[in-house]
């Protein structure tokens, strides 16, 4: 069994306990498989190489910034570190192992050498002498896709995905140019588990694989049916491709049997034509109740009052203020310039050397807020409390000039 490289953030579960839930941590840092979202910021996990040896790694929830470690009264894994520890001889060493078998992942705990298992019971995780210790699924966070709720697919050939009856049958058809047309409207209902379930506006059915051409006809509300079920794969910033459940081949627009570019799930490989555009059918967005810090990465002009965090001094203060209208579809940094002037001595026939020292601190904080939509179809307004993403800010302070030597000319 060989050592595995991890993504740099992943989701963990235990595909073996049967509960589809992920791994998290409990207030008390008892690490547990206890969560029921693949999208909950509990359960994203930060990977880190060691330095000591980069076969080791140190596991830290990013929504708390606490490391894995053995707790040092048990054989439980506890997320209790601030910083990460690669001293083995210490019990608070946070230095982990992955290995992987086949589609098994295990991890092993350096300092024992102990693998980590789960407790059937509690869904508690510890380590265990002379183990095989507890396979776990993972999946690499920043493949996950969270689609919008109300959303238009925009196909290869430039045309939007709409209802379209023929042959007595609910088909879905590459033929609109109208994005917001009731035709072209779909509704995505996303799944513990990182599928989503797509509603047909026009018919209001359910998308359904039936034998690879994919019809809105299913009224089926639960979510047993692999046949309703498909997992959205981010190709772009707004484009992704869907993978249906049934039969794991991905959807692309197909003419064929007296159908044109209609919706069809038989290809096995992504291609061009398996490329669907995104566009979310939002009018107007209003962000509020923003806590704990705040990013955005979304398609729509949004209009966002919050309070940005600074660090300064050694202390986190929430004090910057923005409030206005963005347009955030990417990643939106800010930066601000600091400098100061300072007289040294320099004694005739001297030369100074000078330092400019200063503290940097970083945080990488969760945020949740209240999400207010108008739809461009009807012009209905829809409220969401949402917890996802991370605000992750840099700041410098405690600036100091230092003389470090004056040598004669």
């Amino acid at each position: 069994m060989a050592t595995y490289a991890l993504p740099r953030f992943v989701v963990l579960n235990v595909p073996k306990a049967g509960t589809n839930t992920y791994v998290c941590s409990k207030n008390d840092g008892l690490v547990i498989d206890g969560d029921d979202s693949m999208f909950s910021p509990h359960v994203k996990i930060e990977i880190e190489r060691a330095t000591v040896d980069n076969k080791y790694i140190h596991l830290r929830f990013s929504y708390n910034n606490k490391y894995w470690q053995k707790n040092a009264d048990d054989n439980s894994i506890v997320a209790i570190s601030n910083k990460p520890e690669e001293d083995t001889m210490k019990s608070s060493c946070t230095l982990f192992e992955s290995s992987r078998q086949s589609d098994e992942l295990h991890l092993t705990h350096v300092k024992t050498g102990w693998r980590v298992m789960i407790n059937n019971s509690t869904k508690a995780f510890y380590v265990g002498k002379n183990s095989v210790g507890a396979p776990l699924g993972f999946a690499d966070w920043d493949t996950l896709v969270k689609l919008p709720q109300h959303v238009a697919f925009k196909g290869y050939n430039g045309e939007y995905l709409k209802a379209y009856h023929h042959e007595d049958l609910n088909y879905l058809q590459f033929g609109s140019d109208d994005p917001i047309g009731t035709l072209s409207g779909h509704k995505v209902s996303l799944m513990r588990d990182g599928h989503v379930r797509i509603k047909s506006d026009y018919w209001g059915l359910f998308w359904r694989n039936g034998g690879n051409w994919v019809f809105a006809d299913s009224d089926d509300i639960t979510a047993n049916n692999k046949d309703t079920l498909f997992w959205p794969i981010k190709i772009d910033d707004d484009i992704i491709a869907l993978r249906s459940a049934r039969n794991n081949n991905f959807c692309k627009r197909l003419s064929t049997e007296g159908k044109i570019s209609c919706l069809n799930a038989a290809e096995s490989n992504l291609t061009g034509e398996t490329r669907l555009e995104v566009q979310e059918l939002v009018k107007e967005r209003e962000i509020y109740n923003v806590s704990r810090g705040c990013s955005l990465t979304v398609g729509v002009k949004t209009n966002i009052k919050a309070e940005l965090p600074f660090i300064a001094g050694g202390k986190f203060e929430v004090s910057s203020q923005i409030s206005g209208s963005f347009q955030w579809n990417k990643i939106t940094k800010t930066s601000t310039s600091v400098g100061t002037t300072s007289a040294v001595p320099v004694p005739a026939r001297t030369v100074a050397t000078v330092e400019y020292v200063g503290t940097m601190g970083t945080c990488n904080i969760p945020f949740s807020y209240t999400q207010k939509d108008q739809s461009c179809t009807d012009g209905e307004f829809a409220e969401i409390e949402q917890i996802d993403g991370i605000y992750e800010g840099v700041s410098y302070y405690n600036f100091n000039f230092h003389v470090r030597s004056v040598k004669s000319i």
